[in-house]
């Protein structure tokens, strides 16, 4: 896999109103049971996720230091791998937004833009999937 295939430059995160920094979790991948296919819902298949989450600032953890003045990118990818997992989803748009809500309630982020790709879903595809941003407000309010 080459470093094009992670680019994360087509994740068109919207501009906020105010300044904001992001996180980057690019190109991770592990087996997850998803599809609506009598196969898919048997054997686990690839799934490869991208996400962008934007916070406020870096400001704090740039003075700290500290981890926890900031998102542990490694928690939020387990995160996301364990709800993968375990929602054992039929259709990837139910795996994106329900990761996105979740994401938004368990971690400080303002605005999630979520990438999850089936890269064996078509035999003439690179993959195929979705890409969703969600923010905070509207997750609230929903």
């Amino acid at each position: 896999m080459t470093d094009a295939d992670h680019d994360l430059t087509p994740l068109n995160a919207p501009a906020s109103a105010s300044p904001a920094d992001r996180i980057l979790v690019q190109g991770l991948e592990f087996d997850t049971i998803i599809g609506i296919l009598p196969a898919e819902r048997e054997t686990p298949q690839p799934l490869r996720v991208d996400v962008v989450l934007e916070v406020h600032s870096f400001h704090e953890a740039v003075e700290s230091e500290h981890i926890d003045r900031t998102i542990d990118y490694a928690a939020v990818a387990r995160r996301i791998t364990e709800i993968a997992r375990e929602g054992r989803f039929q259709l990837v748009e139910t795996l994106a937004e329900t990761t996105c809500a979740r994401l938004l309630a368990e971690f400080p982020v303002r605005r999630v833009t979520l990438r999850a790709i089936k890269p064996h879903a078509l035999a003439d595809a690179a993959g195929v999937g979705v890409e969703i941003t969600r923010q905070a407000d509207a997750a609230e309010s929903a």
